[in-house]
């Protein structure tokens, strides 16, 4: 994040005229503004945290800011964590709560829905803040799982076990006891319960940058099992999972 090795910008999803940014971490409004279109950061209706690190969400009350065109059109829906936005450590502006259209906090297992799908909450565990991923099921597209900062836990993972298609926040290269992030050893497990047909993998630490994130997806690909590890302003077809593979 310091050094901006890598984007932290967040990742934008586009479902059929239906954009969501996800994780909003430091210049994501810098990063779309300058990806120029059809990336206009005032088309987005969702904005997605998963938790309140600064990595993860320094950048949400400005794509409030867009995401209501400056405060004027109260639209868009905000789905976040509870501590996020109220009490000690929030990281939403009390000045936004009126400005979005709909705040709606996670739950486990709760389902927001979107034109023509549903986006229900997977809670995960990581370093004492509400934390979540999901899974997203859309009428027009493979089931797709995200999977953000967490502790490896195997009750959780298999959760996500109807997913073809898995996004996940890889942060180590080796397994760091004691910390609630990923690493590269932990994808193998997750690509062994799930057997999804493609892992995209995210949120690379210092070590994975330096190992090479693409030698290790190369590394864990299997037969059955497409590891990609993308580089910052990749696009994939959700639509056509096999044609990124």
């Amino acid at each position: 994040m310091i050094n901006q090795t890598r984007s932290t910008g967040g990742i934008w999803l586009g479902l059929y005229g239906y954009h969501a940014i996800i994780d909003p971490g430091p210049g994501s409004l810098v990063r779309i503004c300058e990806a120029g279109k059809p990336f206009n950061p005032e088309d987005i209706e969702m904005i997605i945290l998963t938790h309140k690190h600064l990595d993860h969400s320094n950048d949400i009350n400005v794509m409030i800011e867009a995401v209501t065109h400056g405060g004027f059109k109260k639209r868009g829906t905000l789905l976040l964590p509870e501590d996020a936005a109220l009490g000690e450590g929030r990281v939403l502006l009390s000045h936004y709560h009126s400005k979005i259209g709909c705040i709606s906090y996670w739950q486990d297992k709760k389902m927001v829905y979107i034109p023509d799908g549903n986006i229900e909450a997977i809670k995960l565990i990581h370093h004492g803040v509400e934390c979540y991923g999901f899974i997203l099921r859309h009428s027009k597209l493979k089931t797709l799982g995200f999977i953000s900062d967490t502790r490896y836990d195997e009750e959780i993972i298999r959760r996500y076990s109807d997913c073809e298609l898995l996004v996940v926040n890889m942060t180590f290269h080796h397994i760091r006891n004691g910390i609630d992030h990923l690493a590269a050893d932990h994808i193998a497990l997750i690509r062994d319960i799930i057997a999804p047909k493609a892992i995209i993998l995210n949120h690379f630490g210092k070590g994975v940058i330096e190992a090479g994130p693409e030698k290790i997806a190369h590394n864990l690909t299997n037969d059955s099992c497409k590891v990609i590890a993308p580089f910052d302003g990749q696009e994939f077809d959700l639509e056509d999972i096999e044609s990124n593979l």
